[in-house]
């Protein structure tokens, strides 16, 4: 069986797909879209469920200051995209291991639990963790449990990923 390397997406990878401008690259928001399409060749890709939590506190902080439904509602409307996807979800608050990785990062200094758990999913699945997120990667350095962890930012999946096409 051909062995698959696993990459665990930060919140930063679904937001766009909710409206929720991220601007990492000219060609992100096309990319970010093949992405949820057709995933990674050669890759598994898992979505913390977490991430779905953090990107509705995203949608009501914007509600918050405009007051319109359709902020809201695109929760909703974007949800059967991602549940349709060739990306997997994982529930790092149901997996002992992710949890306990994640209360580790918590006590080691990283305030958002949230990104403790997305980085305790890419303990628990022993896979890539893609963010953006230099303080996490700080406190994940200084971790026995993380210091390994393989992190990758937008730009060296892109990379990564292009050098096995050719």
């Amino acid at each position: 069986m051909k062995n698959i390397n696993s990459i665990i997406l930060d919140t930063t990878y679904v937001l766009p797909l909710f409206g929720i401008k991220i601007e990492l690259s000219l060609k992100f928001e096309e990319q970010i879209k093949i992405l949820w399409k057709n995933g990674i060749n050669e890759y598994k890709v898992f979505l913390p469920s977490v991430c779905l939590i953090e990107t509705v506190f995203k949608l009501l902080n914007e509600y918050r200051k405009k007051n319109e439904f359709n902020i809201l509602d695109r929760y909703q409307l974007i949800l059967p995209t991602i549940l349709n996807s060739p990306i997997d979800m994982f529930n790092p608050e149901l997996n002992p291991k992710a949890s306990l990785i994640a209360s580790i990062i918590r006590h080691s200094g990283h305030m958002d639990f949230m990104d403790c758990w997305i980085a305790g999913a890419a303990v628990a699945l022993e896979g890539i963790l893609l963010t953006e997120d230099k303080d996490l990667e700080k406190v994940l350095r200084t971790i026995p449990e993380t210091k390994t962890v393989t992190i990758w930012s937008w730009n060296k999946l892109i990379t990564e990923t292009m050098k096995k096409k050719k």
